[in-house]
């Protein structure tokens, strides 16, 4: 058994492979258990494998974001401090469920080359951050800006894949989401940057990782200002024939608009 009270996560590389393989082993199970709970038949199988491994990264992306918040905003550590044993756990627990994820994105055939480059550099950033000691700050601040957003992101996916893209739920969904990414990471993301490459003390991957998310997030702000740009213009049709967005089912008066058959899948995660 683990026991919390005796690890040493800052000094003691077998301690950190052991919370890190018990952590793969729980968001493993959390996976296997969703997996028999959940049953969505009406859906083709590829969704339903997508849909129940989107309530895990809700799950990783609700404790990993109170976590983060909690170090930056109670122990307020600077950029450039040592890492912390609440710092080491918490990035030890993300990079366990980043391995997870990898791993099942590839096993059920959801995973593209952004999800491999994306899992990728986390997975590294966290790695030499917790073995050097040094970095945790700042990977902190770009978990906290990054799963912040994550609830509304992942639901406004689900939403679309069981058929409610066209009402209200999704849109309220999609809202919260571009609101949150584009406020947080608008500003916390190049603050963090900012910081991080003035210390000496960070290794130089945690600093390109810092600011691949900063360029990450500067390229889907873009392309959520031209999905939105693009939502005024379809509101516009609607308003025009009178025809409006339920909330919990699709209107079938939608089949009447110009662009309903011509929409393309946004990427942005």
């Amino acid at each position: 058994m683990l026991n919390l009270e005796n690890i040493d996560l800052v000094n003691s590389t077998s301690d950190q492979v052991k919370v890190m393989s018990y952590s793969f082993f729980i968001w493993t199970s959390i996976f296997a258990i969703i997996n028999q709970r959940v049953h969505l038949k009406n859906h083709p199988k590829k969704v339903q494998d997508d849909i129940k491994n989107r309530i895990v990264s809700i799950i990783h992306g609700a404790l990993t974001f109170w976590a983060a918040a909690y170090i930056v905003l109670v122990e307020q550590p600077s950029f450039g401090a040592a890492n912390s044993q609440t710092m080491q756990f918490t990035m030890i627990i993300s990079a366990s469920y980043f391995v997870y994820d990898f791993l099942a994105c590839l096993y059920y055939d959801l995973a593209d080359m952004s999800l491999v480059s994306h899992h990728s550099l986390a997975i590294c950033g966290y790695a030499v951050a917790t073995f050097s000691k040094f970095g945790a700050p700042s990977s902190i601040w770009g978990l906290m800006s990054a799963e912040v957003s994550n609830f509304p992101m992942h639901m406004r996916v689900i939403f679309r894949q069981v058929g409610l893209r066209h009402t209200k739920l999704y849109e309220a969904c999609e809202w919260t989401y571009f609101a949150l990414y584009i406020i947080f990471r608008g500003s916390l993301v190049p603050y963090m940057v900012w910081n991080t490459w003035p210390e000496s003390e960070v290794p130089l991957l945690v600093k390109i990782t810092a600011t691949g998310l900063f360029l990450q997030s500067v390229y889907f702000i873009f392309e959520m200002k031209k999905i939105l740009t693009r939502q005024y213009f379809q509101y516009q049709e609607r308003k025009k024939k009178n025809i409006h967005h339920y909330w919990f089912q699709v209107n079938p008066r939608i089949q009447e608009l110009s662009y309903i058959n011509n929409q393309k899948k946004d990427k942005v995660f």
